[in-house]
């Protein structure tokens, strides 16, 4: 027997598919309040607590040799050595041996460096301490990618990281290609170290990054 309309609907269809629906959209909202609920607290758990932060501040002397091989030096930097007080709970856990590297600027070397690293001086770099201080700048001794150690490579001038390749500038700035591209994974140039001379000693502060952001938040003292 012949139909004219071959279709076939039950009853009461659209009420249920409506109920369908509307159960499937709430699942998503209430799956999507639940992802929320969760990315709350874990980015919170990122942010690092104060008490946390100021547990290990405190400066470290350079030693008068490095540091007056760091004035002598004009056209590469130099590898600072300190050792730094690790505390807990006010007491002494540890003595660690640390570096920075040192940069040493003459005024036309210091406004390009303003001039290329922006990022640094424009108050929106989460660095609330100079970075220059009396011609000089100090660097992490941490690939701001995923924290190895990188070194200055006097055939390539420029500071190289093993790792994954990125190449930074003697200023720190994050090298290109030349098709614009840049050379390694690094997203930022290298970051900043507290710096000053206090009573006639030269003074660093370490200070750790949150690795692998283009932005500069500061984890640890330690």
């Amino acid at each position: 027997m012949a139909h004219d309309n071959l279709s076939f609907e039950p009853e009461g269809a659209p009420e249920e598919m409506g109920r369908l629906r509307f159960m499937a959209q709430a699942t998503v909202a209430l799956g999507g309040i639940v992802g929320l609920g969760l990315a709350i607290p874990f980015a919170t758990a990122l942010w690092p607590k104060s008490e946390l932060l100021n547990a290990n501040k405190g400066w470290s002397d350079i030693t008068p040799d490095e540091f007056n091989s760091l004035k002598a030096s004009i056209d590469k930097p130099v590898k600072i050595h300190f050792t730094k007080k690790n505390l807990q709970d006010g007491y002494l856990v540890s003595d660690q041996d640390y570096y920075v590297w040192g940069i040493h600027m003459n005024p036309d070397e210091e406004q390009q460096f303003r001039a290329q690293r922006p990022d640094l001086f424009s108050g929106g770099g989460q660095v609330d301490f100079p970075v220059v201080t009396m011609g000089f700048t100090m660097f992490s001794s941490v690939c701001p990618h995923l924290q190895c150690k990188f070194a200055w490579d006097d055939g390539l001038k420029a500071f190289l990281c093993p790792c994954h390749g990125s190449q930074f500038s003697k200023i720190g700035t994050h090298m290109k290609k030349p098709d614009g591209s840049y050379i390694g994974p690094a997203p930022r140039g290298l970051d900043p170290i507290p710096f000053r001379e206090q009573s006639g000693v030269a003074q660093v502060e370490w200070v750790k990054y949150f690795a692998n952001v283009p932005y500069r938040l500061i984890v640890s003292y330690s």
